[in-house]
């Protein structure tokens, strides 16, 4: 038996930064895919193995959390006590990992949904997302869960991480999103704005506070799916992102090249910025070739597993 868990990647519409001082946000999940299948073994050995990063060996009385598959075994590590015997695991991916669209979160949600579907757990969705922010926090040492959130539910997501609730909407809309060429690891760009603000915590509060109602303000636009409104308050929220100082000129200069398409109800840089992408609400009419266009859509495809 094999089981095949697949989660999709996801884009922050509001709220970064907030997110992880209780703020509420705004997620997105994406047609880009992670899949993982799990074939259990005999044995302790646990093998994982993918394409694009290689080849991990090792057993579960000795499983350690190691780069680069750091996020698949700390899954395993959540769940070791239970686990009896080891198991082959292969990664494919839709995406690249250094284009940002939450490749972490959906790599975690789809090897735990394997994890907890061949021990023949059952656990509610927001349990998955719970346990799920676990694993990214113990990796990593921070992350909000709310691209968890929308790699388990699919959607637009309006989450709040305290207490942990999530709503999913039933409405989508085109999005437009930029690749800057690189990115910067979410936790250094985390480190960055809080030692940018150090020194100024009043002030670092108002901003948290600021996009946290952006985000709120969001949450009812999807929901009334007033698409114009919350095009707007995604540009306003860009004007808090460049005062955090994770924005620079090359994303500026995307962000006003997504203003310029005809349609385009808003743009903002989506993640922790200082590179990764920016994303526009609205269609492309016309891709420049100096553009890095991602192309893709919002899914209401959230985690799914099957065994084979």
């Amino acid at each position: 038996m094999q089981l095949k868990a697949s989660a999709p990647g996801s884009l922050m519409l509001l709220g970064e930064y907030a997110v992880l001082y209780g703020k509420p946000a705004l997620v997105c999940a994406v047609d880009k895919r992670i899949a993982v299948t799990l074939t259990p073994r005999t044995d302790e050995t646990i093998e994982i193995h993918s394409a694009s990063h290689g080849h991990h060996v090792t057993t579960l009385s000795q499983l350690t959390i190691e780069k680069p598959f750091h996020f698949v075994l700390g899954a395993l590590k959540h769940y070791q006590t239970r686990l009896r015997r080891g198991c082959n695991i292969e990664i494919t991916s839709e995406f690249s990992d250094k284009v940002g669209l939450g490749s972490s979160a959906a790599v975690t949600a789809a090897t735990l949904a394997a994890i907890i579907t061949w021990l023949n757990i059952k656990i509610s969705p927001i349990e998955l997302i719970r346990q799920g922010r676990t694993v990214i926090r113990q990796v990593q040492g921070t992350g909000s869960g709310a691209d968890i959130a929308a790699s388990v539910f699919g959607g637009i997501v309006g989450y709040q991480p305290q207490p942990l609730m999530a709503e999913k909407f039933s409405t989508l809309h085109p999005l437009s999103v930029i690749y800057a060429g690189f990115k910067t690891p979410t936790v250094e760009a985390i480190k960055q704005v809080q030692q940018t603000f150090s020194t100024r915590p009043q002030l670092f509060r108002h901003l948290q506070n600021g996009i946290g109602q952006c985000a709120l303000d969001g949450i009812q636009y999807v929901r009334q799916a007033d698409w114009t409104k919350l095009g707007e308050i995604m540009t306003i929220q860009q004007g808090m992102m460049e005062s955090l100082g994770v924005s620079m000129p090359l994303l500026r200069d995307l962000i006003e090249k997504l203003h310029q398409q005809p349609g385009m109800l808003g743009a903002k840089i989506s993640g922790s910025g200082l590179g990764d992408c920016v994303i526009g609400l609205g269609e492309l009419t016309h891709v420049p070739d100096s553009l890095h266009h991602i192309p893709v859509m919002m899914t209401q495809q959230g985690v799914q597993c099957e065994k084979i």
